[in-house]
Parts: C-alpha cells; structure tokens; sequence
C-alpha cells in the first residue's frame, strides 16, 4: 500500500480545519481526512442550525407576549416545514464553503480513516504518514438503551429533517434538549420534556437553574424524576409510558421521541488501539497544557479530548495549535476564563465556578445580585425573571458570573475581558455604561460587589489593563 508523508496531518475536519488551513498556508505539507462534510457539527448539526430555528421561537415568543405591551395579536405559521427547509439548505451549503477556502496545497481526503500505526493513518485505501498528527474526530450523541427496534431520533437524526412532526417527547434535561424543546413549543409543536433527576441545566449556578427551571416549565411540559418504562411504535405514533420516582405513570402518545442525554467521543470508530493511545475510562483521549498526548507528534483537542466541549474552545485550540507548529512552539495553552451559554427560553449564560462550587471548595466569596428590573432597560422590555448574579473574591477579583434572562449570553462579556485581565470588580463597577442599556444590569451588580468588599478592608483601585 502506498504511503504518503505530510509535516502534518489533521483527522477531523470541523473545528480543526483552521489548524490545517492555517499551517498549509505557512508552507507546512497538510493532509486534512474527514469522512463527512467539512465544518463537523457546529454548522451540520449542532450550533448553527440550532441558532437559526432558536430564531423562529424567538420571534413566535415576541409576538405571543405582546400582549404584556397592551397588543392583540394573532399568529399563524402557513408552512412550518419552510422553516426547516430554509435552515438546513442554507447549513448545506457549509461544506462547498470551506472547501474553498482550502489553501492549493492542502490535499484534502474525504473518507473514513483508521489508525494503522504511530501517526499512520489508512483512508481509501492510501497511507498517509504525519511528522506530526492532530486528532479532532470530535463525538456524537449518546444513544439510549432499550430502544434499538423504534425510529427514535438523536439531534444528529434531528437536524436532518424536512418536516416537523405535530408533537414530540424529549427525553434529556441539557442544554440541548432545553433549547430543542424551546424551538419547538416556540412553533406550536406539542412538546414535553422527560427528565430522569430533579433539575434541568443541573450543572448550572442553583439560583440561576431556580429562575430557568420555573420559567421554561411554565411554557414547555416537563416530567421530573421520570423515565420511559415502556415504548413501542405503530409506524406513526410512539405511545409512551412514563413512569415518576414515586411509581406513578403517565402515559405519553408522540409523533417523534428525541433523546438528547449526553454526547460521547469517536475514538472507539477509528482503531485507536493501533496508534498508542489509550483513551480513559469515558472514551476521551487526555492531552497536556501544550495539548499534546502520551503518543510524541500526537495531539488531541475538541470534543475527542474532553476538556471544554464548545465550539468557541475548539476553535482557540484549533488557532492556537497552529501557531504552535508554524513557529515550532511548546507553549502552555491559555484559555482563559470560559463562558458557556444555553440559548432556550429564559436565555442563560456564565463563566467561572458557581456559588455552589465556591462553597464545596471553601473558597471565601462575596456574591451579588441584580434583577434586571432594577434598571430602565430591563424595564423597557420587561425581563421579570431576569437576573445577573457575580461572585468576587475578597481582594475583589472576579471569580465567576452567571446570568438568566434576555440576551444574557451578549451582557456576560461585561466580566470576560476583566477576568482575562486578572482585574478588579472596580473596573466593571466604576466604568461608564451607555443609560439607558442592559448593560446596566451588570453593572449593578458589580457595584454591589464591590460596596460588600469595602465594608470589610479598603478596595485598591484598578490597574491598567494586562494581558493574562
């Protein structure tokens, strides 16, 4: 068989794309291996086509809610199946695109790899040998167990459609499910969550999942402590038996059951056993600060390494790694404070530990809070359920920032840059906000905080911004 030498090659075309574009540019020999479209989940079945429905249900929220503004209105939506259409021709066109972008000297192979030695791969039926090798295989969903015989979806099966189905049941209490569940009820369609504990965004701050959990299972049905205990299909319907913690049943008919409970790595699709790498107990192969693995010229980042399963992250290791192998670096890998949002309905959003991390840890806190309410755009659009809530240490820098309410994922990057910075609270509570803004609910908050650390020792004032 054939074999072909590369400076580098990249196993995984989604968030990785950027390292193998970026070093080929640089004059680096690239082989970049991806079996499907190019761009992985982010614009295929993930991020993006998510946002775009989100949008819909957004919008359909609006104009339900207009009435709390003294409006009558009605709302109507001709052609639901137009909006799934319009979203996934419009993500289709994601892999032509990045196709094009690929420098002239990047020889792109589209096909299913496996490992068949130390930084040698097979695809359609060539060896590709790397001086170096990045592993982006990324993950997919968790399937269930139990139901292999029905035509259950994941959110892969999910985003794949071109109708909507009249009513569903999702089985999950994540983000994905919460904003699936959003989008859906948002449009009219019969929607009931199933979550088997007692929280929805579990891993959220508790007074913010408080604030969520109340507010979305005002607007979508949710079965807490439950589980589907019986299931079965008759070629249109699924006719569910839901059963609670305490043995009591509800019985469920859905035209679609969805499960969204979790994703899992793609190492155990690839023959990992014949590259030297030995993924952990969860399937994720672990990797240094530098990224790297226990195999020398193998890295790993992404989902497949299990550090933070975001698109943003990935796309900063994916820049990052590049910069390492164009200038032959071995630098520590710096993220920074890492936010994370759940577009669903309330919108939520944070960065750093929550208050029930700081308390397990000992860690000594001041927290404030601020209801949206307390400032004049808060009022404006009338965010009732809207709150910020900061979390300082006592030599006033920012440990952690969690937020439920309108756009909550832009106002949260009041506290990033800062954080970055290693700042103190002063330099979000004494700069000038724009008034009337939601900005203003932040900044709220941050002058709390920072009225509660000058009541115990004075308050130093900020430094000049530093990069971390």
């Amino acid at each position: 068989m054939n074999t072909r030498n590369f400076d580098l090659i990249v196993l995984g075309g989604g968030n990785a794309i950027s390292t193998a574009i970026d070093c080929a540019a640089a004059g680096l020999s690239v082989a970049l291996v991806e079996k499907g479209p190019l761009g992985g989940t982010c614009p295929h079945r993930g991020c993006i086509p998510s946002k775009l429905l989100i949008g819909y249900a957004d919008v359909a929220q609006h104009v339900r809610e207009a009435k709390r503004f003294g409006f009558e209105t009605t709302l109507r939506l001709p052609d639901p199946d137009a909006i799934l259409r319009d979203t996934f021709d419009f993500t289709a066109k994601y892999d032509g695109i990045l196709q094009n972008a690929l420098p002239p000297n990047l020889a792109l192979y589209r096909g299913h790899a496996v490992f068949a030695g130390d930084r040698l791969l097979e695809v359609n039926g060539e060896r590709l040998r790397g001086e170096r090798l990045v592993l982006a295989t990324g993950s997919r969903p968790k399937r269930p167990t139990g139901f292999d015989e029905l035509p259950y979806w994941t959110s892969d099966d999910f985003f794949r459609q071109r109708k909507l189905p009249r009513s569903i049941t999702i089985v999950g209490g994540g983000y994905i499910a919460c904003e699936i569940g959003h989008f859906l009820n948002g449009i009219g369609v019969d929607t009931r969550l199933i979550a088997r504990g007692a929280d929805l965004l579990e891993r959220e701050d508790s007074e913010i999942r408080t604030i969520f959990q109340r507010v979305f299972a005002e607007r979508v049905p949710v079965h807490f402590h439950s589980e589907i205990t019986s299931a079965r299909h008759d070629g249109t319907e699924f006719h569910l038996r839901i059963t609670q913690a305490d043995g009591s049943t509800t019985e469920r008919t859905s035209e679609a059951l969805l499960f969204c409970i979790g994703r899992v790595p793609n190492t155990n699709q690839i023959q990992i056993e014949n590259s030297g790498l030995t993924p952990n107990a969860h399937g994720f192969v672990e990797v240094d600060d530098a990224l790297r693995t226990g195999v020398p010229g193998v890295y790993a980042m992404g989902d497949v390494a299990g550090r933070f399963m975001f698109t943003h992250a990935a796309n900063f290791e994916s820049e990052w790694l590049a910069q390492q192998f164009i200038e032959d670096r071995t630098d520590a890998i710096d993220y920074g404070p890492m936010p994370h949002a759940v577009f669903s309905s309330p919108e939520v959003a944070g960065v750093g530990p929550t208050e029930d991390e700081l308390k397990q840890e000992g860690v000594d806190y001041v927290v404030a809070t601020n209801a949206y309410l307390n400032t004049s755009k808060g009022r404006a659009v009338k965010e009732e359920n809207g709150l910020c809530k900061i979390l300082v240490a006592r030599d006033g820098t920012i440990l952690g920032c969690h937020i439920v309410g309108y756009q909550a994922s832009v106002l949260l990057h009041e506290v990033i840059p800062v954080m970055r910075w290693h700042n103190h609270i002063s330099a979000v509570a004494d700069l000038i906000h724009i008034h009337p803004s939601l900005s203003e609910v932040v900044r709220g908050a941050a002058r709390k905080a920072a009225a509660l650390l000058k009541k115990d020792q004075p308050v130093a004032r900020p430094v000049r911004a530093r990069a971390a």
